[in-house]
């Protein structure tokens, strides 16, 4: 059983996680507008000078550590397994693509073997109640009424609690 104390310190731990998630939020917003200044003075203003390689490679990290942000907020909100492994998935992801080209081989087959990793995790250690509860199918509950769906969402955010 839990005691009163014990309560009071989870209900302000998960008080600080939401306080987190929420500056995590603006960031990524404000990281956003950031992103969108940037492609438009390199692509829309200065069109006359063809984008570098750098250039490019430098959006594209932004976009993507913006992404792994938002996933880094809906891991701080829905404490599932299923979405610990897709944020490690799209940060793995992310440090595969940005691999500077001066890189070894060995960087890239050992994101390549983590990603293997993590695949092998879902599918050997996970339960198909976990597996299923990816953020696609948890965004289309909310636009679909199905009940079994959400019965099970439910149960996990009761557990969670």
């Amino acid at each position: 059983m839990i005691k009163k104390h014990d309560k009071r310190l989870l209900n302000i731990s998960k008080n600080f996680e939401t306080a987190l998630a929420i500056v995590i939020l603006i960031l990524v917003l404000l990281g956003m507008m950031d992103l969108v200044r940037s492609v438009y003075q390199a692509y829309i203003v200065d069109f006359s000078t063809p984008v570098q390689y750098s250039q490019l490679n430098s959006f594209l990290a932004e976009a993507l550590l913006l992404v792994i942000g938002v996933e880094l907020v809906v891991m701080l909100s829905l404490h599932t397994p299923g979405v610990l492994l897709e944020v490690l998935l799209y940060a793995i992801a992310r440090k595969l693509i940005l691999l500077p080209k001066s890189s070894g081989m060995g960087d890239l087959l050992l994101g390549i073997l983590s990603i293997g990793a993590i695949f092998a995790i879902r599918k050997y250690l996970m339960s198909s109640e976990e597996r299923a509860m990816n953020l696609s199918r948890l965004y289309n509950l909310k636009n679909n009424n199905n009940s079994k769906e959400k019965e099970i969402l439910d149960t996990e955010e009761i557990n969670n609690n």
